[in-house]
């Protein structure tokens, strides 16, 4: 049954442009944030405004209104380093009821390639399958969490690092010295090609699978930051040799060959900011 009714679950950087791009492509959707001053701004672009924050208990108004939805898409962050590992599970623990109860047949989680360890060569979907596997326990916990969810059909997407637009990573590491990663391949994703992908996701109906969403294409990081802050006018990183750092190439073949996706940006060196 094609959907037409969408719940995104944190609408900021990423999830906000999404909620805009799925009601350009006709579909109503619902939208929630954690700051009330936000819910007019939804209104005005059409989307549907609700209060959710997971503090990580429900702090919510008509959490369950938000879940009548045929699509819900879980887009909100692990956490930051002065939460712990803990609070993201925890999260998901108090969400997970609501879900469950919930008409939506179909869930996309947003997850990481940070899943994966470095493994000095490329990584695949299936390196990671449970979480004795994974790199980032916290992620592959809710992972399964979500994949254990009776009667719904789940899609994880484990994003590279999300750039593009005003998201301009050389702010990072302008002007630093002696920076050793310059030999690390980047793993990193146009905003513009996540929204492309769930859309094709969410079209094709690639349901119950796990796809890794990253540029096909991985420059050291040495020849990207140099050309950003040429390109922006900031002051040149320095980057010395050193022994080899451990690092992972993320493999996206499964997602061009199963959802025949073209990338807008595959080349993170020509990405559009």
């Amino acid at each position: 049954m094609a959907i037409s009714r969408i719940s995104v679950l944190g609408c900021g950087w990423l999830g906000l442009p999404l909620a805009e791009a799925l009601i350009d492509k006709g579909y109503k959707v619902k939208g929630s944030t954690t700051t009330e001053s936000k819910l007019n701004g939804f209104l005005d672009k059409g989307i549907n405004p609700y209060y959710i924050n997971l503090t990580p208990i429900v702090q919510a108004r008509d959490i369950k209104g938000f879940m009548d939805a045929e699509l819900v898409i879980i887009n909100i962050p692990p956490g930051t380093r002065t939460r712990s590992a803990l609070f993201h599970i925890e999260q998901m623990q108090h969400l997970l009821p609501y879900l469950e109860k919930s008409s939506a047949e179909n869930v996309i989680y947003v997850s990481s390639t940070s899943v994966y360890p470095n493994t000095n060569g490329e990584v695949t979907e299936e390196m990671v399958t449970d979480i004795g596997q994974a790199e980032n326990k916290t992620l592959a916990t809710a992972e399964k969490m979500i994949r254990e969810i009776s009667d719904k059909k789940i899609t994880v997407l484990r994003c590279g690092g999300l750039t593009g637009y005003d998201r301009l990573l050389i702010r990072h590491f302008a002007g630093r010295k002696g920076l050793t990663i310059g030999e690390e391949p980047v793993n990193i994703i146009h905003r513009d090609d996540v929204i492309g992908i769930i859309e094709a996701v969410i079209k094709q109906e690639k349901w119950g699978e796990t796809y890794n969403v990253c540029a096909p294409l991985h420059p050291l990081k040495k020849d990207f930051y140099k050309e950003l802050a040429e390109r922006f006018d900031y002051e040149q990183p320095e980057f010395i040799t050193s022994e080899t750092q451990p690092f992972k190439i993320v493999n996206t073949d499964k997602l061009a060959n199963e959802l025949n996706y073209t990338f807008k940006y595959p080349d993170p060196m020509e990405f559009n900011y």
